[in-house]
């Protein structure tokens, strides 16, 4: 159900639920997001669409100067003074401080718990893409002891189908690695052949998404140059119609998410230090 508003200058608007797709795909990753559309009063006192049809618009004309600051979706979280931003959400559980020590000014450490395929408490701080073209960006610091241990940043929609750039140990157990870990559709992939040695167990990770397609950037110190693991990331399943749903149920609609997060499969001991998470929307394939 819509809702009516009028402007100042006397134009009629309805507010109505909606998600967009993108260009040239029915797949809408940023979930629902509320639209206006321009309507129009009928002699007979009825509101309709202003060009005679019943069909939403993708852009509708507004009379004056009207300009959205993209920039206040953006997100710049240095986690100082004890806290972070709460636009933090955690998917299957709530934040407590069992998990998450927000105590250290100037560094989130995120504990580890369940594999991400597991909707009983993953470790994972999210935000919602709000952007076809942003990128995720954090400092990443780990030290794992075991195999099962992992931490880094990555894109989310469920338990079935995400992306993770992590700090984990390499396969002979010797020194800490940076992989990506992608599941679609339920499968695990492993992209276990391009992995990177960070030989100080920290490295700085960077998400970009253009569009449904992403690349994940590291570098070893701020200022240094990108680098990209693996090729690009086809992600246009992570999107409210290209995901699995339970059984009798296809898709959802709470959109796409970035998020930090760590598995401990082991003991549930060890934890990621993150320096900082910004978001940054609408780069024009900027890197």
């Amino acid at each position: 159900m819509g809702r009516w508003l009028a402007r100042p200058t006397g134009d009629w608007y309805v507010a109505h639920l909606m998600s967009r797709p993108l260009p040239g795909k029915l797949l809408n990753p940023l979930g629902r997001e509320t639209s206006l559309q321009k309507v129009d009063w009928t002699e007979d006192g009825w509101l309709r669409m202003s060009d005679g049809t019943n069909l939403a618009k993708m852009e509708v004309p507004v009379a004056g100067d009207v300009v959205q600051d993209m920039s206040r979706f953006d997100i710049d979280d240095r986690f100082e003074e004890s806290g972070y931003d709460l636009r933090f959400m955690t998917p299957y559980h709530e934040q407590s401080d069992g998990w998450i020590d927000g105590s250290h000014d100037g560094v989130l450490r995120i504990y580890g718990n369940n594999s991400f395929f597991s909707q009983n408490n993953p470790s994972i701080m999210a935000t919602r893409a709000t952007s076809f073209d942003y990128a995720v960006q954090t400092k990443v610091s780990f030290e794992p002891t075991h195999y099962s241990q992992s931490a880094g940043a990555g894109l989310y929609y469920d338990s079935n189908n995400w992306l993770f750039a992590r700090l984990c140990l390499a396969d002979d157990e010797s020194h800490v690695v940076l992989r990506v870990l992608q599941a679609m559709h339920g499968v695990r992939i492993d992209y276990e052949f391009d992995e990177v040695d960070v030989p100080r167990n920290s490295v700085v990770i960077r998400i970009s998404y253009d569009h449904g397609i992403a690349k994940v950037l590291y570098r070893m110190e701020e200022g240094a140059d990108w680098l990209q693991i693996c090729g690009d990331f086809d992600v246009c399943y992570l999107s409210d119609e290209g995901v699995n749903g339970e059984p009798g149920e296809i898709g959802g609609f709470t959109g796409l998410f970035n998020f930090i997060g760590a598995v401990d499969a082991c003991q549930h001991e060890s934890f990621g230090e993150y320096s900082y998470y910004t978001v940054t929307n609408n780069l024009g394939g900027e890197e």
